[in-house]
């Protein structure tokens, strides 16, 4: 309901997530009637929505936020709702003239592949004619997949981020899926980002809501201390666009803490925009890297081991940036799960990580 998104943009202002840089507040699937209007425009649910939806956008305004909304490229939406197929240049205005500043824009009921292509791109440029500024969030390359290799440089031409995996859900088995398909096909994926398109590596909703952040599901349930802090550190790594699922109205000190360190998200936003990448793969241990602006180096060392306690995984300095990262010494801090400078190595130093079970250190360098 309006009711949702208006306490949730009230929260996001007052509780610090709009200055730690969270500001579109995304309204998904359901919020429409069932059936376009007498000039065949979206109309939003009467119920649940009777002010409207831009009277909706511009209360999210006044909050010093952005407004996102969903459609979808065929003839209904996953929920069964309208969708934009044969309409995307009247719903694109009708997105805009409500003040619209995102669209995230699902793939079900699509036809044919050729259907699917051929919408994203209508929409897309349905979006830039109106010449409002609209973020155009996809689901192509995860609904190509199945069948064919997605062209992911064709893709970045059309959107701004793109979904590659299934729903993220709240649980660490869904957290370690979407990391083992990422590393397994990073030589086609982590190539292709950078500013103005991303990998998304999933999707999900909590409440009908998402909160921009690509689908954080820390401060629900499922998740242990270390399988958080694991989420937002590979996150970051993964250059992911940052989307929380969760009601902030009800969030822990601690998952607050994590989601607004200021650290952790300079390095998902860092300039550069380059992703991060997976190094080595020792029994139970991942390494990762993200070259950053001012050729710094995010580090990222997980410890996919389920049980037992912590462990120590020792890596060469050499094996970062190529050899390059460290030459001939770089200072070490960790980021996370706390922040704590380690001083200043040399090229041909090691460094001994202690991380816990599901866990992950984060490190710049």
């Amino acid at each position: 309901s309006e009711r949702l998104f208006v306490e949730m943009a009230d929260v996001m202002a007052a509780e610090g997530w709009r200055d730690a840089g969270y500001e579109f507040v995304c309204i998904d699937d359901c919020w429409m009637a069932p059936t376009r209007d007498k000039h065949g425009r979206l109309q939003a649910d009467p119920k649940r929505f009777p002010s409207g939806i831009r009277k909706l956008a511009d209360y999210v305004h006044s909050r010093g936020l952005k407004l996102g909304i969903y459609s979808d490229v065929g003839d209904k939406t996953c929920a069964g709702f309208p969708g934009s197929y044969n309409h995307y240049d009247l719903d694109a205005q009708t997105f805009a003239s409500w003040g619209v500043d995102l669209l995230k824009f699902d793939g079900c009921n699509s036809g044919t592949l050729e259907l699917l292509a051929d919408g994203y791109r209508r929409m897309s440029l349905a979006l830039n004619k109106t010449g409002r500024s609209i973020v155009y969030s996809c689901e192509w390359p995860f609904y190509l997949r199945p069948v064919q290799q997605p062209n992911y440089t064709e893709i970045k031409q059309y959107c701004n981020h793109w979904r590659n995996f299934f729903d993220v859900y709240d649980s660490w088995s869904s957290i370690k899926s979407i990391l083992d398909w990422t590393a397994l096909h990073q030589d086609s994926i982590v190539k292709i980002a950078g500013p103005g398109g991303w990998n998304d590596p999933d999707m999900a909703t909590l409440l009908g809501i998402f909160v921009f952040l690509s689908q954080l599901v820390i401060g629900n349930f499922g998740l242990s201390w270390d399988q958080a802090v694991t989420q937002m550190a590979m996150w970051a790594i993964m250059a992911a666009p940052l989307f929380m699922s969760n009601d902030l109205r009800h969030i822990s000190p601690e998952a607050k803490w994590l989601l607004q360190n200021k650290e952790v998200i300079a390095i998902n936003q860092d300039a550069l925009g380059k992703q991060g990448y997976q190094i080595t793969k020792d029994k139970n241990f991942q390494l990762w890297e993200r070259p950053l602006s001012g050729r710094a180096y995010a580090v990222a060392v997980l410890n996919q081991q389920e049980i037992g306690g912590p462990r120590n995984f020792t890596f060469s300095l050499t094996f970062l940036g190529n050899g390059l990262a460290c030459n001939p010494a770089c200072s070490v801090r960790q980021v996370l799960p706390a922040s704590r400078d380690w001083g200043v190595y040399s090229w041909v130093s090691s460094l001994s990580v202690e991380v816990n079970p599901t866990g992950t250190v984060l490190l710049k360098v």
